[in-house]
């Protein structure tokens, strides 16, 4: 069997910057293993995996090199690059296996997509998480339910560049948890705010650029800072840009682009 592969960079547009994702377009259906077995090969944060339905929506699947998750922001930016550069349409749909629907649209400079916004409640962890992460008192903690996901917010900017987890102890404070975004408020113009986030959970110490954290960060931010239209940028090694759009209170536009690096066949 071949295997149409594709590696992308993702919320960025230059190469070698942004989050890396594999994209694998499938012409048959493939079992759960195999996929899994791929995305451990290809060892990205995120490999998609896309088979095209009848009614012209494609379904999408999201592995890490050890699980399978049930959104990813980057490996859906990075699906819709190569569906609109290798197949030529301006817009697709990209459904779940847990029937969330992502909608993404071909403009002048950038991809355009729809995602979920995810709610967060006040959350109070443990010290040992805290102690983990290598931070103090943090201003604000949050969690979203639907990810699993944690939310920290930090004082400035140099205390979140500053943060260098301990990956171990990380993943021994806490069996409830998927992700830990930590985030803070921009002092420059450019951006409104910044973050990092990571995910030893998932087999990812640090992911470069997190579309679903931003399902999360743009909710967040837009009620504290009492604004619809963001720009965000994640602080990580590789860096990425984000522009976010608040549609309503459960969709949130997200503006960004990607670059095609690698394009290849898998023999399996």
């Amino acid at each position: 069997m071949n295997i149409k592969t594709y590696i992308v960079d993702a919320f960025t547009d230059l190469p070698f910057t942004g989050n890396p994702a594999g994209v694998c377009l499938l012409d048959t259906p493939i079992s759960e293993e195999l996929m899994q077995s791929i995305a451990s090969e290809l060892n990205l944060s995120e490999t998609a995996f896309l088979l095209k339905m009848e009614n012209g929506t494609y379904s999408i699947r999201f592995f890490t090199p050890k699980v399978e998750i049930n959104f990813c922001g980057h490996a859906t930016l990075a699906s819709a690059k190569i569906v609109f550069d290798k197949i030529g349409v301006d817009e697709v749909c990209f459904k779940t296996p847990k029937d969330l629907y992502l909608r993404a649209k071909k403009a002048k400079s950038s991809i355009n997509m729809v995602f979920p916004v995810y709610n967060t409640v006040d959350y109070e962890p443990k010290q040992k998480v805290y102690d983990a992460l290598g931070i103090g008192k943090p201003i604000a903690t949050r969690l979203s339910k639907d990810l699993d996901m944690l939310l920290i917010e930090v004082p400035d900017k140099e205390v979140l560049l500053n943060v260098s987890p301990n990956f171990q102890k990380v993943l021994e404070s806490s069996n409830t948890l998927k992700e830990i975004v930590i985030t803070t408020k921009s002092k420059e113009r450019e951006f409104d705010f910044y973050s990092r986030c990571f995910a030893p959970w998932l087999g990812i110490d640090e992911d470069p650029v997190t579309g679903a954290a931003h399902s999360v960060l743009a909710k967040y931010w837009g009620d504290k800072l009492g604004i619809s239209k963001m720009s965000a940028y994640q602080l990580s090694e590789r860096g990425g840009f984000l522009n976010l759009v608040m549609l309503s209170d459960t969709e949130l536009e997200v503006r960004s682009d990607a670059k095609i690096m690698f394009e290849g066949v898998l023999m399996v």
